[in-house]
């Protein structure tokens, strides 16, 4: 009983929030080259025409977008672009963001989708138990990420920023970086994009809990929020979220050749 009366509550707040919303323009929801969460087959590191958005964040928030009357349409954009105009809005979306301390006031946190490790990652041989141990090593980050804010504010000496995750898991391979800080689920991702090899990484420490969200430009109202954060508890609570998540994370990774890339590696700074 208790169960059907939250449901009842849920499809209430829909369809309250629902008619509020139709006198307002659509949330124009952004996204990056971030996989397995968001991210395009071909991506644009492939091909000058990027193909059809995929991932498990991707679909989550087609899904919830549905839900309360939506389009479901997502535009792919640099990161570091994605972020510039969700923080400055009107009206904009943006997934897979991490919640961190150093993003904390520029966005309204709307709906948590999913939470992943933030993990230090190493070469054999690299003492990744604490980040401390490789403070003057070359570490690679994804650019403008929390990871790179982070390590930033801990005064790094040999931080490699790169624009995706792939070039760090190739960083990696070829023995040009030491360590990677990223979430556990990109770095599983990336390696084997690039055909690495994960057994001979070393997992060390979680930094901290990577919370992902949609996430968006201060400006959204909290009633129009609401909406969207009742139908991401109607989701939960019939199992559909769990239910993408799991088919999305169980799906193969297809490896990319070197020469197909049309986007490379940024030179070590």
């Amino acid at each position: 009983m208790a169960h059907l009366i939250r449901l009842l509550w849920l499809a209430t707040a829909l369809l309250a929030g629902s008619a509020r919303a139709q006198a307002l323009p659509e949330l124009r929801l952004l996204a990056a080259e971030l996989p397995p969460y968001t991210y395009q087959v071909p991506s644009a590191s492939v091909s000058a025409d990027p193909g059809p958005g995929r991932g498990v964040l991707h679909a989550l928030v087609q899904e919830l977008a549905g839900r309360v009357g939506h389009s479901g349409r997502i535009e792919y954009l640099p990161w570091f672009r994605a972020q510039e105009i969700a923080r400055q809005g009107p009206r904009v979306g943006i997934l897979a963001l991490t919640r961190s301390p150093e993003r904390e006031p520029h966005y309204r946190w709307m709906v948590e989708l999913m939470t992943d490790d933030l993990v230090l990652v190493g070469s054999p041989g690299v003492d990744v138990s604490d980040l401390a141990h490789v403070r003057d090593r070359p570490v690679g980050v994804l650019e403008f990420s929390g990871a790179e804010a982070l390590v930033r504010s801990l005064g790094f000496a040999k931080v490699s920023p790169q624009r995706e995750e792939w070039m760090n898991a190739k960083r990696m391979k070829d023995r040009r970086i030491d360590a990677w800080i990223a979430p556990r689920a990109m770095v599983v991702h990336a390696v084997r994009e690039v055909r690495g090899n994960l057994d001979v990484l070393q997992f060390g420490q979680v930094i901290r809990p990577s919370r992902l969200y949609l996430a968006t430009s201060p400006d959204v109202a909290q009633d129009e929020a609401a909406q969207w954060e009742a139908a991401w508890a109607a989701m939960q609570a019939d199992g559909t979220a769990a239910r993408i998540v799991r088919a999305q994370l169980q799906a193969e990774v297809d490896p990319v050749e070197d020469h197909k890339r049309r986007i490379r590696e940024e030179p070590f700074n």
